[in-house]
C-alpha cells in the first residue's frame, strides 16, 4: 500500500516513510501543545468568541476557522457595509470542499475541515519534496521539508484555514510548470486562486518555463489557456460576486474591516519593530512576523541565485501584496505558505551544517508556543 501510493506522488517507499514522518512529528508537536495548553495558560475570556461543542475539535477552531465554518454550512452573506466584518472577505474553495466533504460522507463540517487540511498538508510535503529534489537535490528538499513543517506558522496547516490547500496547489503549479506541462500546472493554479488571491501570482513560474518557448505556436496556444485556468479561480469568486451582491470587488472593500489597507510598503515593518522598543510595550507575535519578514527578503538573494528566477520573484510579489496592506500582522501564518523561502534556508543550511542544530530546534519551541497560545484564543 506505501508503496502504491509513494508511487503516485512520485517518491520511493524510504521517501514517502521520511514525508510521513517529518508530517507526523510536527503533527504530533502541534496537537500535544493544544492538549496540554490549559495546564500552561489560562484561556482568553474575549465577548463574542465561539467554541465547538466537540472537545477534541475545539482548540484547532479558533479565528478565522470561524469565518470559513460560517460559509461551509450557510454560505456567503453580505450586506453592503465595508466597515464590517463579513465572510466575503473569505475564498471560496476550501470551505465549499468542507462542505462537499459533509455531504457526501455525512462526517461532520468541522471533522471535515481537520481532515482535508492534514490531508492536503501531508500531500504538499510529498509535492515539495518532488519539486525542490528536481531542483537542487534530495539533500535540500529534506532540509526544506523539515524547516517548513516546524516552522511556527505551520500550525495553521492543521486547523481550518487555506494554508494546507494553498500549499498543495502552489507546489502542484510549480511542479507542472517544472516539466512544461502548462494546462495541468494552469489547473492547479486555478485552484489556488480560488483558495487565496496570492494565487493569481503562479502565473509567475508560468511565464518563467514559457517564455524560452514561445515562437513555438502549439505552445503558444497552450500557454494563453493556461492563463486563463490560472486566472479562472479569481475571476469566478469575482463573478460570483458581481451577481450575488452587485460588487465584484466586495472581497477587498471588506478587509477594511480588519484595519487592512494600502499604505508604504514597508511602514508596517517598521511601525511593528518600534512599537517594541518600550519594554513595557513588547509584542513578540509582531515582532516575530517582522523579524521572519525581513529574513524572507534576504532570503530571496539565494533564490535568485541557486533557482529559476521565478522563485524569488513569485516569493518578492507576494510579500510585497501583505506588505502593502501597512503591516506584517500575521506574517508568520502568511509566510508558512512560501516554500521558495524554506528552499533558500535550506540551501543555505545544506552548505552550513551547524544551521539546522539552531534553527529547527528554534523553530519547533516556537511552534509550540504558538499552538499552546493559539488554542487558548491569544
Amino acid at each position: 500500500m506505501v508503496s502504491a501510493t509513494s508511487g503516485r506522488l512520485g517518491v520511493n517507499g524510504r521517501e514517502a516513510l521520511f514525508v510521513l514522518s517529518v508530517f507526523s512529528l510536527s503533527r504530533l508537536l502541534v496537537f500535544g501543545a493544544m492538549v496540554l495548553s490549559p495546564l500552561v495558560v489560562p484561556p482568553v475570556q474575549r465577548s463574542g468568541t465561539w467554541n465547538l461543542d466537540d472537545p477534541i475539535l475545539r482548540p484547532l477552531f479558533r479565528w478565522d476557522a470561524g469565518w470559513y465554518l460560517t460559509i461551509a454550512k450557510h454560505g456567503y452573506s453580505y450586506d453592503g457595509h465595508p466597515g464590517r466584518q463579513q465572510n466575503i472577505a473569505f475564498f471560496p474553495l476550501y470551505p465549499l470542499t468542507c462542505r462537499l466533504c459533509h455531504v457526501i460522507t455525512g462526517v461532520s463540517v468541522p471533522l471535515c475541515g481537520a481532515l482535508l487540511s492534514n490531508g492536503a498538508f501531508l500531500v504538499a510535503l510529498a509535492t515539495l519534496y518532488v519539486l525542490v529534489a528536481g531542483e537542487v537535490g534530495s539533500g535540500t528538499a529534506r532540509l526544506t521539508l523539515v524547516l517548513l513543517a516546524f516552522f511556527p506558522g505551520s500550525l495553521f496547516f492543521s486547523t481550518m484555514y487555506t494554508e494546507s490547500f494553498y500549499l498543495l496547489f502552489s507546489a502542484q503549479a510549480f511542479l507542472a510548470f517544472q516539466k512544461e506541462r502548462f494546462i495541468l500546472g494552469g489547473c492547479w493554479a486555478g485552484l489556488a486562486s480560488a483558495t487565496r488571491l496570492p494565487g493569481i501570482l503562479l502565473l509567475i513560474p508560468l511565464l518563467s518555463r514559457a517564455l524560452p518557448r514561445l515562437k513555438d505556436r502549439p505552445v503558444r496556444g497552450r500557454v494563453a489557456l493556461a492563463a486563463i485556468l490560472a486566472s479562472s479561480g479569481l475571476a469566478g469568486f469575482m463573478i460570483y460576486q458581481a451577481i450575488a451582491f452587485g460588487d465584484p470587488l466586495a472581497y477587498i472593500r471588506v478587509q477594511h474591516a480588519w484595519g487592512r489597507s494600502v499604505g508604504p510598503l514597508f511602514g508596517g515593518v517598521i511601525d511593528d519593530l518600534a512599537s517594541n522598543s518600550h519594554p513595557f510595550q513588547f509584542k513578540p507575535l509582531n515582532d516575530i512576523g517582522a523579524a521572519f519578514t525581513l529574513v524572507f527578503i534576504a532570503l530571496t538573494y539565494v533564490l535568485f541565485r541557486h533557482l529559476p528566477w521565478s522563485y524569488g520573484a513569485y516569493t518578492l510579489l507576494i510579500m510585497v501584496m501583505q506588505l502593502a496592506t501597512g503591516g506584517t500582522h500575521s506574517m508568520t501564518r502568511y509566510l508558512s505558505v512560501l516554500f521558495p523561502g524554506f528552499v533558500a534556508l535550506a540551501v543555505i543550511a545544506h552548505k552550513w551544517k551547524w544551521i539546522p542544530w539552531l534553527v529547527i530546534p528554534a523553530f519547533a519551541l516556537k511552534l509550540g508556543v504558538f499552538s499552546i497560545r493559539f488554542a487558548q484564543w491569544y
